[in-house]
C-alpha cells in the first residue's frame, strides 16, 4: 500500500509539471487535492518524486 501512495503522489505532481512545461495538456486539480499532495509529501512519500 505504501508503494501505492508513494507512485500516486508522484503521479500528481508530474500532472501539473508536465503541464507547466507544455508536455501536456492543462488539468485543474482541485485545492483540496493539492492539499494531500503536500500533506503526503510532509510524509515522506517522495520515493519517486521529481527533485
Amino acid at each position: 500500500m505504501e508503494q501505492v501512495i508513494h507512485v500516486l503522489v508522484d503521479d500528481l505532481q508530474r500532472i501539473r509539471l508536465y503541464a507547466e512545461k507544455g508536455f501536456q495538456v492543462f488539468q485543474e486539480i482541485p485545492t483540496g487535492v493539492w492539499q494531500a499532495y503536500e500533506r503526503l509529501v510532509q510524509l515522506g512519500f517522495t520515493d519517486h518524486l521529481i527533485r
